[in-house]
C-alpha cells in the first residue's frame, strides 16, 4: 500500500504543477538540440525574394536622358510634329494602349501622372486580347469546335492467373487442382459527334482465353468484334441550332457552343476598338495641350517683355528727373516684371510635364535630346453636324452599344437552349456487331477438331478473324431510350432565369441609348459653344490690345499712371491665354463629338484589321477549302440556325461634317491674328 501511496502523491504533484503552468503550449524537448531551427526557418519563409525572369527591357526605358527642367532647360534640338505623324508613332508603338487614367488638363497645367499600368495592369487592353480570346482552351472558338473532333480510343490489357482450388476428391479427378488462366483483350474506338447532336462510333475488339480446365474444347481460343453504331436525341439536345449554341453534352444552364464562343470574341473585339478609340482621343487631347502650353509660354513671354520694357521706361523717367519716375513705379514696374517672371516659369515646366506626357502616349523616352513642338494649327472654321444624322451614327456607331447588342444575342440564344431542356430526353439508338471465335488469331485454312461430347471430327474455322468473316456470327439492336424528370423544375427555373437575364440586357442597352444621346446632345452644344466664344475671346484680344497700346501711349504723355499700363498688360497676357485655350476646347469638342457618335477612328483614318497569319495557318486553310470542295454537300435545312450575325462591320461609312466660314473676312483675320505677324 505505501507504493500506491507515493504513487498518488507523485500524481497530484504533477497536477498542480500543470496547473500552475497554465493551459499554454509547450515546445518539446530533445536531448541533443542543434541551435535555433525554427527561428531560421521563419526568417527563410518571410524574406522578400526577386523572380527569376530575363526581360529584356526597352531601348526607351535603359537609355532615357535627364528630363527638361527649369534647372536644365535647354533641349540639343526641336522635334516638330503632326497629328498625323503623332498617331503614326504612337499605333506603331502601342502595343499596349496606355490611358491618361487620373490626368487632368486645366488652362492652368496638367495634373497626375499615369498609374494605371502599374497599379492595375490586367484592366489594360493589349493587342493581343482579341486573339487570346479566341485561343481561350476552354470557351474559345477552336476549343468549342473540338467537341466535334473524332476521338480514337484503344487500349491492351493481359492478365494471367493460377489459383489454387480447395475441391473434394471426385472434382479432383475431373478437373486439374490448380486451374491456370490466360486473358488478353485488345479495343479500338473511333467515335465522332455530329453537328446535330448525335454520336457514331466503329469498333474492332479481338481477345484470347486459356485455361487448363478440362471441360474446354480448346485449351486456348481467340475472339474478334466488328461494331458500328450510334445514339441520337430525338427532342432534348437535337438540332443543328441547339448544339452551335449549347455544344455537345451541355447541361442545364451550362451553354459553350461556338456561337457563343464567336460572340465572346466580337465582344473582345469591340473591347479592342473601344481601347484603340479611347486611346487616340487621350494623344490627340494631349497634342492640343502642348500646343496650348507653347501658346501659353509664349503670352507669358511677351508680358514678360513688355513688363521689362516698363520698368526700364520707369527707371529712365526716374534718372531723367520725370514725375512719373517714381520709387512707387518703379516698385510697381519690378513687381508686374517679377509675376510674370513667375508665370513664365509656371508655363515652361507645364510644358515639359505635357511634352513628357505626349511622349508616354507615343511609346518614347521621356526625354532623348530633342523637345516636341507641334505644328499643325488647330482649326477655327466652323463645323456643323445635322444632329439627326449623327444620333442615327451615334445609335448605329458606338462601340459600347454594339458589345451590349452582342450581349442581348447572347440571352436570346441562351433563352433557346434554355427552353430545349424541357423536352423529355428520348435517343435513337442501335448497333449492329460481327463477331467470331477460332483456335488462332489469323488463319487461312478450315481447322477439323475431335469433340468427345459426340465422339466425331467436326470442320471449323481456324482462325476468329476467318470467322468474322466467313462464318456468319451477327446480331444487331435497335431501341428507344427516354427520361423525363417530373416537374421539371431545374428546367424552369432555368428558363425564367434566362428570360430575366434577356430583360435586364435589352433594358442596359435601351439605357445605354438613352444615355449616349443625352451625352451627344451636350457634346453637340459644348461645339457650338466653343465656336462662338472662339470669337468673342478673339474680339477681346484685339480690345485687350488696344487698350494697352492707347494706355501706353497716354502713359508716355503723362496722363494715365503706370498702374494702369501694368493692369493692361496683365490683361493682354490673360486674354491671349483665354484666346487659345478656347481654340483648344474647340477643336477637342469636334474630337468629343465624333468620339461620341462612334467615327473617331474614321475622323483620325485609321481602320482595325488583322494581321498577317503564320505561312502554317493559310497551308492549313487552303487545305479545308479543298477538302470542302471535294465533300458532299449536307442539307441542314430542318434544323436550320436563325441569323446571329449580320455581316461585317463597316469602319469607313463617309459621314463629313459640313464646314462653313460664315464670315470670310473674320475668318481670315482669326486664321492671321496681329500676334502671328509680330
Amino acid at each position: 500500500m505505501k507504493w500506491k501511496l507515493e504513487l498518488n502523491a507523485l500524481v497530484t504533484g504533477l497536477a498542480l504543477l500543470g496547473l500552475l503552468a497554465g493551459c499554454q503550449p509547450q515546445q518539446p524537448k530533445f536531448l541533443f538540440p542543434r541551435g535555433n531551427v525554427a527561428g531560421q526557418y521563419i526568417a527563410e519563409q518571410t524574406r522578400i525574394e526577386y523572380p527569376d525572369s530575363n526581360v529584356e527591357s526597352l531601348d526607351d526605358v535603359v537609355n532615357s536622358a535627364a528630363p527638361l527642367t527649369l534647372s536644365n532647360p535647354d533641349p540639343e534640338s526641336e522635334w516638330q510634329l503632326t497629328l498625323d505623324e503623332c498617331r503614326q508613332i504612337a499605333l506603331d508603338n502601342s502595343k499596349v494602349l496606355r490611358q491618361l487614367q487620373g490626368i487632368s488638363f486645366s488652362q492652368s497645367g496638367v495634373n497626375g501622372m499615369p498609374g494605371l499600368l502599374l497599379n492595375y495592369p490586367s484592366s489594360v487592353l493589349t493587342v493581343w486580347d482579341p486573339a487570346i480570346t479566341e485561343s481561350d482552351p476552354n470557351s474559345g472558338v477552336a476549343a468549342t469546335l473540338s467537341a466535334y473532333d473524332a476521338i480514337w480510343n484503344s487500349s491492351v490489357n493481359w492478365n494471367s492467373a493460377n489459383p489454387a482450388n480447395n475441391e473434394s476428391g471426385a472434382y479432383r479427378e475431373s478437373r486439374t487442382y490448380a486451374t491456370h488462366t490466360e486473358t488478353g483483350t485488345f479495343q479500338s474506338t473511333l467515335s465522332k459527334v455530329t453537328a446535330t447532336g448525335g454520336t457514331f462510333y466503329a469498333q474492332a475488339a479481338a481477345g484470347y482465353d486459356y485455361s487448363d480446365a478440362n471441360s474446354r474444347l480448346w485449351g486456348s481460343d481467340w475472339t474478334s468484334e466488328l461494331v458500328a453504331g450510334f445514339s441520337h436525341p430525338l427532342l432534348q439536345g437535337a438540332g443543328v441550332e441547339f448544339n452551335r449554341i449549347a455544344g455537345p453534352g451541355a447541361t442545364v444552364g451550362n451553354y459553350n457552343g461556338v456561337v457563343l464562343a464567336r460572340i465572346n470574341e466580337d465582344i473582345a473585339l469591340a473591347d479592342f476598338e473601344i481601347g484603340v478609340r479611347d486611346f487616340l482621343k487621350d494623344l490627340e487631347e494631349t497634342y492640343w495641350n502642348l500646343y496650348y502650353a507653347y501658346r501659353n509660354l509664349h503670352a507669358s513671354g511677351v508680358g514678360l517683355e513688355s513688363a521689362l520694357q516698363s520698368w526700364r521706361t520707369v527707371k529712365a523717367q526716374l534718372d531723367e528727373g520725370y514725375v512719373q519716375g517714381t520709387a512707387q513705379n518703379i516698385a510697381q514696374a519690378a513687381q508686374n516684371y517679377q509675376r510674370f517672371r513667375v508665370s513664365v516659369k509656371e508655363a515652361q515646366n507645364n510644358l515639359y510635364k505635357n511634352e513628357r506626357l505626349l511622349r508616354y502616349l507615343l511609346g518614347l523616352a521621356p526625354t532623348d535630346g530633342r523637345l516636341i513642338k507641334p505644328v499643325d494649327e488647330p482649326t477655327i472654321a466652323r463645323v456643323k453636324y445635322n444632329w439627326c444624322e449623327i444620333e442615327a451614327e451615334t445609335l448605329a456607331r458606338t462601340p459600347e452599344l454594339r458589345r451590349q447588342k452582342w450581349n442581348v444575342k447572347r440571352r436570346e440564344l441562351e433563352l433557346i437552349a434554355a427552353r430545349n431542356f424541357l423536352l423529355p430526353e428520348l435517343d435513337l439508338e442501335g448497333q449492329y456487331r460481327f463477331h467470331g471465335m477460332g483456335h488462332d488469331l489469323f488463319s487461312y485454312k478450315d481447322r477439323t477438331d475431335y469433340d468427345p461430347s459426340t465422339y466425331g471430327y467436326y470442320t471449323s474455322s481456324g482462325s476468329a478473324m476467318r470467322s468474322l468473316t466467313h462464318d456468319g456470327y451477327q446480331d444487331w439492336t435497335m431501341g428507344l431510350s427516354m427520361q423525363v424528370p417530373i416537374g421539371f423544375r431545374r428546367q424552369l427555373a432555368a428558363v425564367r432565369n434566362a428570360e430575366l437575364m434577356l430583360a435586364r440586357e435589352r433594358t442596359l442597352l435601351q439605357e445605354q441609348e438613352f444615355e449616349a444621346v443625352h451625352n451627344l446632345s451636350d457634346l453637340y452644344a459644348d461645339l457650338d459653344r466653343t465656336y462662338h466664344l472662339v470669337s468673342e475671346y478673339l474680339a477681346l484680344l484685339r480690345f485687350a490690345r488696344q487698350e494697352l497700346s492707347a494706355v501706353q501711349a497716354s502713359f508716355d504723355s503723362g496722363k494715365t499712371t503706370l498702374f494702369q499700363v501694368l493692369d493692361a498688360q496683365q490683361k493682354l497676357a490673360d486674354a491671349e491665354t483665354s484666346y487659345y485655350n478656347m481654340v483648344i476646347n474647340y477643336n477637342i469638342a469636334i474630337m468629343n463629338v465624333n468620339y461620341k457618335k462612334g467615327s473617331l477612328l474614321e475622323y483620325n483614318g485609321i481602320t482595325l484589321a488583322e494581321g498577317p497569319w503564320p505561312t502554317k495557318a493559310y497551308f492549313d486553310a487552303n487545305t479545308r477549302a479543298q477538302e470542302r470542295d471535294a465533300g458532299h454537300y449536307v442539307n441542314y435545312k430542318i434544323t436550320e440556325p436563325r441569323v446571329i450575325s449580320r455581316g461585317a462591320y463597316p469602319q469607313i461609312q463617309g459621314t463629313d461634317p459640313t464646314i462653313v466660314p460664315e464670315n470670310p473676312e473674320a475668318y481670315l483675320d482669326t486664321q492671321i491674328p496681329e500676334l502671328e505677324k509680330n
